[in-house]
């Protein structure tokens, strides 16, 4: 269950961040406490992979876990609250008698809204405004509570750390069939191939991937490094899962150097083991992904260099969740990966959830799994964490 926290809290958290910025929430005049909700959330994500792992053995977890997910239903409730509050406000404003030019250009006005909605706004302003500092209270708590567990913390970084530690979290190059819906990334699929096989004057190019966490970055990463045209065009693949929850500078390269073929022997240090990469890749064409790439670091003064020097030929695809990291990093091309329809969203709990393609089973669960889905807010992730917890309930 707490798989299924970790993936609406981030939803929650987006939401936070997308309706603090709305009209309706403006003239209701709670933007400042939705802030304060959304900074604690941000601080509470970030522990709850080690959270899931923890709450099967240890009861304790369990129950701060279920405590967190009742406060976000609670959250939910309150975001929509304020929203129809907020709307309501701003359509009485908008129905108001119609004033004179003169008059509208000196009316006073309250933050960008009229005096009278203002006005109108402070009983239900209070109102909220106090259950959200309830919920302020209650969340303040349960952020206090989770010190007592000592979680590892999953999104903080290190100067000298990157590669992913715990296997449980790692994604490889595999990609089960049943993670592959819709159109779209088929045709991602297809024109990045091209792009990254074209022969080119420039040996070194870098591709990247972009979009929210869970959004199918990794999926469209596995399908190009899977493709025929890749494993025919080069002679050395590597794919690698960088991350924020790390080890260090140096199990990265050695990571590299195994994957191509090399071993790294008794080398420690990052220019010893930049100087046997170089060996290892001289004269050949190299296909690297690294996947979930946070700082541009990891490309620009550990590999970039190695790889430039020596090898024939060298495409590099990244996913990352930051436009920026790889503008930085000196991406040719960036693909942005797109939400999943609704539509294809069921399709893909239905090869996750029905196994055995049972259609009358489809069918009565369609109305319930369509809702599920659309709470996903069309995160691959986010439905297939569902499916799994769906098919472990019906197993049990």
């Amino acid at each position: 269950m707490a798989m299924i926290v970790d993936a609406f809290a981030t939803q929650l958290v987006k939401r936070l961040t997308k309706v603090i910025e709305e009209k309706a929430i403006m003239v209701l005049g709670v933007k400042n406490e939705l802030q304060e909700l959304q900074r604690k959330m941000e601080r509470i994500t970030c522990v709850l992979k080690d959270a899931d792992r923890r709450r099967i053995q240890d009861e304790t977890v369990k129950l701060w876990v279920n405590e967190l997910k009742d406060w976000m239903y609670d959250a939910e409730d309150i975001i929509d609250l304020c929203m129809i509050q907020g709307m309501g406000l701003l359509q009485d404003d908008h129905n108001s008698p119609a004033e004179s030019s003169t008059t509208a250009s000196t009316r006073v006005r309250c933050c960008n809204f009229s005096m009278l909605s203002c006005v109108r706004s402070v009983p239900f302003r209070y109102e909220i405004a106090d259950k959200i500092k309830n919920l302020n209270v209650k969340l303040e708590k349960i952020s206090k509570d989770k010190d007592n567990f000592n979680f590892i913390i999953s999104s903080k970084s290190s100067d000298d750390a990157y590669v992913m530690n715990d296997a449980s979290y790692r994604q490889s190059s595999f990609l089960p069939e049943s993670d592959i819906v819709g159109w779209d990334i088929i045709d991602a699929t297809n024109s990045l191939v091209e792009l990254l096989v074209s022969q080119h004057q420039q040996k070194c190019r870098l591709f990247g991937i972009v979009g929210m966490g869970g959004i199918g970055k990794t999926t469209l990463a596995q399908l190009i490094y899977n493709d025929s045209k890749i494993n025919d065009d080069f002679v050395l693949h590597s794919w690698i899962c960088v991350s924020k929850f790390y080890t260090s500078r140096t199990d990265l390269l050695k990571e590299l150097i195994r994957n191509v073929g090399g071993t790294s022997g008794e080398a420690t240090t990052t220019a010893e083991l930049q100087k046997i990469l170089c060996d290892v890749l001289y004269g050949k064409s190299l296909f690297v992904v690294l996947d979930d790439v946070w700082d541009a670091d990891v490309w620009i003064n550990l590999i970039k260099i190695p790889v430039e020097r020596t090898t024939t030929k060298c495409r590099v695809v990244i996913t990352t969740r930051d436009r920026n990291t790889a503008i930085k990093m000196g991406a040719i091309h960036i693909h942005n990966v797109n939400k999943l329809p609704l539509n294809f969203g069921w399709e893909l709990l239905c090869k996750k959830v029905f196994t055995n393609n049972d259609e009358s089973e489809i069918r009565r669960m369609k109305d319930i799994g369509m809702k599920i889905v659309e709470k996903c807010d069309g995160l691959p992730l986010a439905i297939k964490v569902i499916a799994g917890v769906l098919i472990t309930t019906e197993q049990k």
